[in-house]
Parts: structure tokens; sequence; C-alpha cells
């Protein structure tokens, strides 16, 4: 059986050293002296390597989150007062206030209303019963106290499920504080009761209502009557709750419309996950003034490629194009191949109340049919979007390839285009398929490079996971009719190739230039070693299944995982699977500190091709424009500090932009499904645990839950080691 790899993931090294420091503080008297400096606690540490001198950053940076260690204005540190009044204890109590005292955590409920507090820095748990949680809320940052000594390591790593709806054998905590709000904006069904309005929150375990008030100012548009908004949804700004009332109150925001339909769901969505749905009139003013033609001005400094033969590939329905690709011969069998994206920077300039209002947003949100914007319109539709046969201003990464997608050469700077033809991957695919039509030579030649580059990633140790995206047919009402899955095809690859060589060649320009002081820090975007745990268990399932998954190396797991992934294809445990090797994988952040991106096998990466939609590129544009004198607005860079806040930052809104996403198509899936709770479907079942069996419909892609007390035709129990449910009394087996 295969060994899982000895490497710890980054977040159990961060764990270790936290432990370590927090060791080294307690075992010494700082009480005269002004604290220690990072560059101080480093050597005495013995710590030099740049990696392991970011581990202790993070770690660092975690324990100052949890209060544990206090940072001053001059950056030195000190354990903070509450953790120094327990260096006396014995070992069990010291660990106890370690651990017991002011934890910060967020508040998650089951659907059946029972609370758990999940700690901020680690895996750890807690129950909460109703008497503790202090008026806390999904979502709320608390401070809490556990009722026993140390968390429960039942469950770490996993979300509030139906398999944890039982208090037994659960370590109990009490809320102290509630820290910070999760939500300032609340979506739910209005309900009368008497003379008062409530709002019926769309929140997961959350038993009650808000009390709904009328707005303070009126609000534009705002023309419904309150006796005709029983039943509708609407969104309410939370207000406070005060100590005499049993409800939080909250005030009309805005009005939805009716529950079902398609634009007030969405909304919802949005709303719920911490979207705005509307720009505020400053940014809007300040994003229409922009116009779309170029001034001579607006030209000094760039690099002139309108003369180039320029395309764009997109999607058949995309309105915000902000990647083009240029080619043309160089001779000797060399090209040259220009990644032209929209130079937002140009138009959001730092400080304005547009670039507020992006930097809140962070992403824009791709929802079934409809897009949350990060950007208004006349920017990410308009004026930014690299539209056919126009003038259009861009960031690009131009390089001299060779037949083998070799680089010999690469330049990076502002640039004017004018893209001559905009290809849906659709046409473009038609044009790889046949070699005829227009821009067939360009087309194949940028495929025959992206084809060599993509074969050098994959023998270096990038992993090809593939997943499903999901697409709908909506009638003109917006009822899904018909769920599809959208195919990747060599045209789609082939941008994402040329989208992965530019981000990969910023990153390495950027760090550069921080290795120079040209600049204090620059934007990563990195992917961490997979979780050791969960490898094995996938390498113990895939021996089951007949397979041979080696995870005694990072290059072996890269190579074996591809390998498994090619041979189990088409297969009905190909999706099972390949989602737990998907769920072993870290997840992706952006961090100034950089550690590689481990499925991609690069040393740098981050994310530079989509500033229309994703802040952090923005941030990148910037640092490119100060490197090269041409920021546009204020001159002074951005520090560390301030980009690893925003690098966070954007992390979590990623990750609120793909939950809303998986929310929007959940809800499509259920509506085809509406009327229908009588009929057998045929599905696949792609994974069983204590709670049941998961099974994902063949009719609409939705995936569900059997519980196991509906299995009512035998007695099952559950074989962690097969990943089955096995029958007691008439041998019956349920396995993937």
């Amino acid at each position: 059986m295969s060994k899982s790899p000895k490497r710890l993931s980054l977040r159990q090294q961060i764990h270790q050293e936290s432990d370590r420091i927090l060791g080294w503080f307690r075992g010494r008297d700082l009480s005269n002296t002004g604290g220690v400096s990072d560059r101080d606690l480093a050597v005495a540490l013995g710590i030099s390597d740049p990696f392991d001198l970011n581990v202790m950053g993070q770690a660092l940076d975690k324990l100052v989150a949890q209060k544990i260690l206090t940072r001053h204005q001059d950056q030195s540190l000190r354990l903070t007062n509450k953790v120094t009044s327990g260096a006396g204890h014995a070992r069990g109590q010291d660990q106890a206030t370690r651990h017991g005292e002011g934890i910060l955590a967020r508040m998650e409920f089951t659907h059946g209303g029972l609370a758990f507090a999940r700690a901020v820095d680690s895996d750890a748990d807690w129950m909460v019963s109703s008497e503790h949680i202090r008026r806390a809320l999904p979502g709320d940052l608390v401070r809490i106290v556990p009722l026993s000594a140390f968390p429960s390591s039942k469950g770490k790593g996993r979300r509030p499920s139906s398999s944890r709806s039982t208090s037994q054998g659960r370590d109990r905590a009490a809320v102290v504080e509630v820290v910070e709000r999760y939500r300032t904006h609340f979506v739910g069904t209005v309900r009368r009761k008497g003379q008062r309005y409530f709002l019926e929150p769309d929140l997961k375990g959350f038993q009650g209502g808000l009390e709904l008030l009328p707005p303070a100012q009126p609000l534009a548009g705002l023309t419904r009557a309150w006796d005709q908004s029983e039943g509708l949804k609407a969104v309410g700004a939370w207000l406070d709750w005060p100590e005499s009332s049993p409800w939080p109150r909250v005030e009309l925001a805005e009005w939805l419309g009716s529950p079902g339909e398609h634009s007030t769901e969405m909304a919802a969505i949005g709303v719920e996950f911490g979207f705005s749905l509307h720009f505020g009139a400053e940014a809007l003013r300040q994003a229409s003034q922009p116009g779309q033609s170029l001034a001579p001005d607006d030209l000094q400094g760039r690099k002139d490629f309108r003369g180039i033969p320029t395309m764009t590939i997109d999607p058949q329905d995309a309105k915000d194009f902000d990647d083009a690709l240029s080619i043309r011969p160089l001779g000797q069998g060399r090209w040259e191949v220009g990644v032209h994206i929209a130079d937002v920077s140009y138009y959001v300039r730092p400080g304005t109340e547009l670039d507020r209002e992006a930097a809140s947003r962070a992403t824009s949100v791709y929802m079934v049919h409809q897009v949350l914007p990060m950007l208004p319109e006349n920017l990410s539709n308009l004026v930014c979007s690299l539209r056919p046969n126009e003038d259009k201003l861009c960031y690009s990464a131009v390089f001299e390839v060779d037949e083998e997608a070799r680089i010999h050469s690469t330049w990076i700077g502002r640039t004017c285009i004018r893209s001559l033809r905009r290809f849906s991957y659709e046409d473009a695919q038609t044009v790889l398929d046949t070699g005829q039509g227009d821009w067939a030579e360009e087309l194949q030649g940028l495929n025959r490079m992206a084809i060599g580059m993509r074969q050098r990633r994959f023998e270096a140790g990038s992993i090809g996971f593939e997943t499903e995206e999901i697409r709908f047919h909506l009638d003109p009402q917006g009822f899904p009719t018909e769920v599809w899955v959208k195919e990747r095809k060599p045209a789609h690859m082939l941008i994402e190739d040329w989208m992965l060589m530019a981000n990969r060649a910023v990153a390495e320009h950027l760090t550069k230039a921080v290795s120079e002081r040209r600049l204090p820090a620059s934007v990563y975007r990195v992917h961490d070693f997979p979780d050791p745990e969960r490898l094995g268990k996938l390498a113990d399932f895939a021996e089951f299944m007949g397979y041979s998954l080696s995870v005694s190396s990072r290059s072996q797991i890269a190579a074996s995982l591809n390998r498994l992934i090619e041979e189990s294809e088409g297969k009905p445990e190909s999706e099972i699977l390949q989602q737990m090797a998907i769920r072993s994988m870290a997840k992706a952040i952006y961090t100034t500190r950089n550690i590689g991106h481990y499925g991609l096998a690069f040393s740098h990466y981050t994310h530079f091709t989509s500033p229309i939609r994703r802040y952090p590129d923005l941030l990148v544009h910037r640092l490119l424009a100060h490197l090269d004198g041409s920021m546009n607005g204020p001159t002074q860079v951005y520090t560390e500090p301030d980009l690893e806040r925003l690098c966070k930052y954007d992390s979590e809104k990623e990750r609120a932009a793909a939950m809303a996403e998986r929310a929007a198509t959940r809800f499509k899936q259920l509506q085809m499904l509406q009327g229908k709770e009588d009929q057998i479907w045929e599905g696949m079942i792609t994974s069983i645990g204590e709670q049941g069996v998961w099974v994902t419909l063949d009719y609409n892609r939705c995936d569900g839950l059997l519980p196991l007390s509906s299995l009512d035709h035998d007695r099952f129990y559950y074989d962690a080691e097969e990943m089955a449910l096995v029958g007691s009394s008439r041998n019956s087996r349920l396995a993937p």
C-alpha cells in the first residue's frame, strides 16, 4: 500500500511554527524590553531560508490575529497580558489558557438549527448551545471560551452537516463577544405579524425573524406600499439588536420581487454572499467619464501594435473581452506572440470612489444568465473591452517564440492594439479542425505553440484536472428547460495556455523587481502542497478500485495523479476519483508570500490577464505601471502590508463568488425537479459516508444525499476502508 508523503502542508507548518514561536516567548521574560523584532526572532529561532521565513511570518500573523501576541507601533512583538498571566500554570492549565481564552471563531449553523464555532486559524470546532450563543448569527466573527479544555478532533476539516446533528461527544463553548457581524445585508421574505413587518431570512439554521423597518430616507424607485409587500423578497440593512427586543432590526434597502422569479433569485443569491447589486452614483459618474475614442495623449509611452494581426477568442455570449492575442512571423522559425490585456488601471485610479467600489467587490460574479460585475458597464463592456475594429489601451506581455514553443525573449509594457477579428470558441475550433477559413495560419501556429507549452508544463509536474461546468437553457420566464455540460476543446486550451504563460512571465518580472528593491512586494497566486492525509485516503481507495497511486514524493504525486485521471477516464469510478483528488488539493489563494503553484508546477505565478473582473489583476497592473513610471494617479506604490491585506480580502471574496455561483446553479437544478417529486431518477453514486449516499442525477447533474434512514431494504453500516455501505442482513453493498 502506498505511503503518505512526509511533507507537511503549509497550514500544518504554520500551526507547528506557531507552537514553536509561542514556546520561545513563554520561555523568556521580555517585560523589561521593548519586545522583539521579526528579524531578531528569526535569528533566535535559526530561520534564514526564504520559504521558512514566509511560514514564520504567517504564523506571527495568526498569533497576532488570535491576540496571543501583540504587535506594537514599532512593529515589535510581545505576549499579550492575558496570555502572559498563565505563565506560571501547570502544563495542562497552561494549554487550557492558550486554547480556552478569547479564541476567534466563525459561527456556523446546521439546517436543524444547531450552532458550531469554528476556530479562525485551525480546523478545531465546538458546539454552542442556545443559552451560550449570545445573539451571534450565522457567519459572525466571535470570541469564544471552550467549556471543556480542548477542541474536538472529530470532523476536522468538515462543515456542519447532518452527520453532526447530534450533541453527543461534542466539546462545547460559549460565545463571550460578537466581534464582527458577517452580514450587513440580509435577504428574506416579508411577513406581517399584527402591526409589525418581519424579514424571514434565507439563512441556514437561523431560528426567528428580523424586524423590518421602513428606510430612514426615501429610496429611489421605491414605490411599493408596505401593505403590498407580504410574501415578497426584500433586502434588509442591519441596524442593531436592542437589549430589550427579541428580534434584530433591519432597515428596508430594496425590494427584489416575487420568490421564484429568475431575476429575484439571482439577486438574492448575490446579496446573500455579500455582493452589491448596484454601484453608487459617484462611481457611476467616474466610470462614465472616459469616452470610447482615444486622444493622442492616451497613446504616449505605448508601443503601437495596431498594425499587427490581433484577435480575441471568447464565449459566444461574452460582452467583456479582456484579452487578445497577436501573432506575426519573425523569420528563421520564430514568431512574435503578444498577450494583450485591457489596461483597466489607466481608467480606474487608486483612491477614487470607483476604485473603492471595485476593491469592495473584488471580483465579478457569474451566476446563471446574470452577472454582478466588478466594474460598471461603461468600462467593462465598452471602454476597456477589446472589441473588434476599435483602438484599445492594453498592458501586454510580448514573447519571441520558436516552433518548439521555447521563449527567447519577453517584453512587458503598455500598448495600443486594434483587434481585427472576434472569434467565438466554436468559430476558432472550426478553423483548428478544418485548417480552413480566415486566420487559419495564425490560429494553427498559436495552437502548435500552446501544445508545446502544455506538454512541457505536464512534464514539469502540472496536474490535469477536469471539472464540469454546467450550463442551462432558460425559457422567456427564466425557467430552466435544459441542462448541459460545457465541453472543453483545444480552442479553450489554446487561450488558457497563453494566459498561463503571460501570468507566469509577469510574476517572474515582478519578483525580479522585488529582489532588486524596486518594489516592496508583489501579488502572487499560490497553491500549496496537497493534504497528506487526504492523499493517503485517495491512494487507499484507488488501490481498492484497482489503480496504483504513488504519493511518496512531490514529482511522483503529480505524474501518478495524471496517470490515474487518464486510466479512469470514461469509467464509472472516474468522477469520484477525480473529486477525491481535487479535495486533496490545497486552495489556491492570493498572497505576497510566494511558495509557487503546485498544481501548475510553476515556481512563480500571478493573475494578470483579467483586470476587468478580478481586482488582484488590477493590483498587478498597477505594480507594473509603478515599475515603468506610467502610474496613472497617485504614484506611491503599495506597501507589503497593504498588499497582503488586499490579497487576504480578495481570496475571501473569490471563495464567496464561487459559493454564489454554485448556489445559483443548484437553484436552477432544483427548479428543474419541481413537480417531479414522485418520479424515479437514475444517477451515479459519487460519495459515501456515515450519513448516507451522495448521488448525482443523470437528468440535470444535481447532487443530493440519500440519508441512511431512507435505505430501508437493509440495515447498512459504513466501511471506511472500502468507502462503502455494507448491508448486514442481505449482503447488499453500495459503493461509488
